[in-house]
C-alpha cells in the first residue's frame, strides 16, 4: 500500500526552459549566455543558489559584479523565474490522489525565487502536505540526505513511499533510501504504474 506520494516540481507538475532564463539575465544584465553559463554551472552558481548557500540578493550582487550595465533586484528575478508554463494535464491525477487521502510531498532541486514565482502563480502547490526543497533544507539531489529528510514527512515506512521524478539518476538514489519510485514520461504511463504497484487507482479511474 502507498499512503506517500512525493513529486518533483521541474518537467513534471511545471515545464522550465533553461535556454530562455539564460536569455533573459543576458539581456537584464548586458552579458553573453555563455559567460552566464560558465558563472551558473563552471563556478557553481546555480548549485550555491539550489542548495541555499547564497539567496537571490547575493546573486544579484554578485552579478551586478560582472554586469556590463545597471539593473534591479526586480528586473533580476523577473528574468530569473518567468521560465515556466504548467504541465497542467498531471493536475488531475494530483488532485485525485488528494481526494483519497493520500499524503502528498513536494520534493524539488530549486531555488528561492523559482519557488516564490511557482506558488505565487500555480495553485496546485497548496495541495501538498509537506514540502521538500533543496535551497531550504541545504541538499540537492541526487545526495541521499535529501531523501532522508524528506522521509521525516512520510508518516509511514520507505517502502510504502513512492517518488516520481523525470531524472533517472534521482530514482535511483531515492530506491537506495527504500522508496518505490518511477521516472516521469507522461501521465497515462504514471497512472497504470501507480495502479499496478500500489493499488491507488480504482478501474473507473483510468
Amino acid at each position: 500500500m502507498i499512503r506517500t506520494v512525493y513529486f518533483d516540481l521541474g518537467n513534471v507538475l511545471i515545464f522550465f526552459s533553461r535556454p530562455k532564463m539564460i536569455a533573459q539575465i543576458a539581456h537584464c544584465t548586458g552579458m553573453s549566455p555563455e559567460q552566464l553559463m560558465e558563472l551558473f554551472l563552471q563556478r557553481s552558481w546555480s548549485q550555491a543558489y539550489e542548495s541555499g548557500q547564497i539567496n537571490s540578493l547575493q546573486l544579484y550582487n554578485l552579478l551586478r559584479q560582472q554586469a556590463s550595465k545597471p539593473f534591479s533586484l526586480h528586473e533580476f528575478l523577473a528574468a530569473a523565474s518567468n521560465i515556466f508554463t504548467p504541465n497542467e494535464a498531471i493536475w488531475p491525477l494530483v488532485h485525485e490522489l488528494k481526494a483519497q487521502g493520500t499524503r502528498l510531498v513536494l520534493l524539488s532541486n530549486t531555488c528561492e525565487c523559482h519557488y516564490n514565482y511557482i506558488y505565487s502563480h500555480y495553485p496546485i502547490l497548496r495541495l501538498f502536505d509537506y514540502k521538500v526543497l533543496s535551497f531550504e533544507v541545504g541538499f540537492c539531489k541526487p545526495d541521499r540526505r535529501i531523501f532522508r529528510k524528506a522521509l521525516q514527512f512520510a508518516e509511514c515506512p520507505p517502502e510504502e513511499c513512492f517518488y516520481i521524478d523525470d531524472i533517472p539518476e534521482y530514482i535511483a538514489s531515492a530506491k537506495q533510501e527504500g522508496l518505490q519510485g518511477a521516472v516521469f514520461q507522461d501521465v497515462g504511463g504514471l497512472r497504470q504504474t501507480l495502479k499496478g504497484i500500489a493499488g491507488i487507482f480504482r478501474e473507473k479511474d483510468i
